[in-house]
């Protein structure tokens, strides 16, 4: 059967150390009982983790290839054939965003266990998935029925996807601002809770006192935060309390192949945040040496390939029409003053970082 829970809030959720081999336990001590499981992972890193687990309990390992739609199909059909009542998924965010497309598709149990952490997409309801193009796609989700995460494992993977982690969180600020006045312009619904999780997961770790990314007790923080804002984006029914300007800026600069270098999203969104929070006049020292702290890139424009006048239009233009019906600060201004504001940008940061 499948076990519904309460307002799409995971019902296990364990953060520790040492936990991964307890799965079974966890799950017994919930009471969830299941005939036959399939672990799935990557072909890497990951993989470890799961072969362990199966072996501890008889389990079936399926290793993933990648995040496509092709691969969707394939854990679909395998699920299906092998009348599994329980995925567990070990991994990152690609294994974590198949197995959930698959749940829903299949309506079957999941359970994750994250193995890095660097986006808020640990139990969100959406999925993101390369389309035959190479394109990903946000589609929908099943959250998980529980959530396990072994300290230890994410302190020993690689920091940049820690700081990736952090800094996606940054976007909830920005994007709550954005809801607001969404609300005062359109009149569009603000889920109160939602928005209250959203914007407290944030400032939890803007204002955590000692922000040292491999410390497990901001490691603690952060994976508290992605929790709280899953349960956000779920409660909203939409990505709407951590997706704002600064996620349909970061959209148009993968959509138009703009940037230079090889970035995380989370590391990404993180750095447009500043831009954003700037042009709606609500960014904060605290903002800035929270960024300072854990490493974020300041101007986002250092990842572009040009910041020419003719590129930073065709941003603007592009970001526009990424989420239609999403309104932000973006539909305030016009094409002229989001360059100028670009530019603006640029010079205050450059103060606040002189010696």
């Amino acid at each position: 059967m499948i076990y519904k829970q309460l307002a799409y809030i995971p019902i296990i959720f364990q953060v520790d150390e040492a936990i991964l081999l307890s799965v079974p336990e966890l799950l017994q001590r919930n009471n969830f009982y299941f005939n036959k499981v399939v672990v799935v992972s990557g072909k890497s890193f990951s993989s470890n983790y799961a072969v362990q687990l199966c072996q501890n309990n008889s389990w079936t390992h399926f290793v993933l290839k990648d995040n496509t739609f092709a691969e969707v199909e394939r854990l679909k059909q395998f699920s299906e054939t092998s009348n599994c009542d329980l995925i567990i998924a070990i991994g990152g965010g690609k294994v974590l965003d198949v197995v959930k497309r698959v749940s829903y598709l299949t309506n079957l149990n999941h359970l994750s266990v994250p193995t890095i952490i660097s986006n808020d997409g640990l139990i969100s309801p959406i999925s993101v998935i390369k389309n035959h193009h190479g394109k990903t796609e946000s589609i929908s989700g099943m959250m998980p029925m529980g959530v396990i995460i072994d300290l230890d494992i994410i302190q020993k993977s690689p920091v940049d996807y820690i700081r990736a982690a952090a800094g996606d969180i940054l976007s909830n600020i920005s994007a709550t601002n954005d809801w607001i006045l969404a609300n005062k312009e359109k009149g569009e619904s603000i889920n109160d809770i939602g928005f209250h999780l959203s914007r407290s997961a944030a400032n939890a770790l803007i204002y955590f006192n000692r922000k040292v990314l491999k410390d497990k007790a901001f490691l603690r923080m952060i994976v508290q935060g992605q929790i709280n804002s899953g349960i956000a984006m779920s409660l909203a029914g939409s990505s709407r309390p951590c997706s704002g300007s600064e996620h349909l800026i970061s959209h148009a600069i993968d959509f138009l192949d703009l940037s230079k270098t090889n970035v995380l999203h989370g590391n990404q969104v993180a750095s447009i945040s500043l831009f954003t929070l700037f042009l709606q006049d609500k960014l904060l020292n605290v903002h800035v040496e929270y960024a300072l702290a854990t490493g974020i890139m300041l101007n986002f424009t250092n990842l572009l390939h040009s910041t020419d006048k003719l590129t930073l239009q065709l941003l603007y233009q592009k970001a526009r029409e990424m989420r239609p019906g999403r309104f932000t600060i973006l539909d305030m201004i016009t094409e002229d003053l989001f360059v100028q504001r670009v530019q603006a940008f640029g010079v205050y940061m450059q103060e606040k970082v002189k010696p």
